[in-house]
């Protein structure tokens, strides 16, 4: 597992030490045991569970990085933990992993413990309920664009953006292409050992 794992990061330019691939490890092993019960994610054996989640959300890292420069990144819907819980084992900065499911935000505080992220904090309600503004927000296999936009809107701060990890570029353009007072820009993304395409919206107002 952990060669796998490896491989992909240094695939995807990113420093994974043995301390980093441990809590990789750690948080599969967590999908492992709560998945049958709780329904977190879909996947059939272990490698397409890091090939499909972990390396896909691992794809968009580094951009995010390069973006919020040590400020707060937020993951709306975090569900298991993609990307969130990947980008707070990478990222130095703050992370707020956003979830309304009551079974899902103890699966992810149990992650947190048990991967001892100290970086990372989870809120538990609706998207429509968050009260707090972030410079970064990002989110994987959620609602279309088009459906939470407003809701984004309302949360993200001035110069801020919105990375939403999305697949086909044509998928992406039928969702953003009447998004009134925002522009979205394309980063393809390299998943390792995926040969499917896959994208980063960067989707932020318009300049007035």
């Amino acid at each position: 597992m952990s060669d796998l794992i490896r491989e992909g990061a240094m695939k995807l330019g990113l420093a994974a030490d043995d301390e980093k691939i441990a809590k990789i490890e750690r948080f599969i092993s967590e999908i492992e045991l709560f998945n049958p019960v709780y329904r977190l994610v879909s996947y059939r054996e272990r490698d397409e569970l890091i090939i499909r989640h972990v390396l896909d959300s691992m794809a968009g890292v580094p951009e995010l990085i390069t973006l919020a420069k040590g400020r707060p990144i937020a993951d709306l819907g975090s569900g298991a933990g993609f990307p969130g819980i990947i980008i707070a084992i990478f990222y130095d900065g703050p992370v707020v992993l956003v979830e309304r499911m009551k079974r899902r935000v103890d699966f992810l505080r149990n992650v947190i413990l048990r991967c001892n992220l100290k970086n990372v904090r989870v809120v538990c309600k609706d998207v429509s309920e968050v009260d707090e503004k972030f410079p970064v927000i990002t989110c994987r296999a959620f609602h279309p664009v088009y459906d939470i936009i407003s809701d984004v809107d309302r949360i993200l701060e001035t110069d801020g953006v919105f990375c939403a990890y999305k697949g086909r570029q044509s998928y992406l353009q039928a969702e953003t292409e009447n998004l009134g007072k925002y522009t979205c820009t394309s980063v393809p993304l390299k998943v390792p050992f995926l040969d499917e395409e896959r994208c980063l919206a960067l989707i932020r107002r318009e300049e007035v």
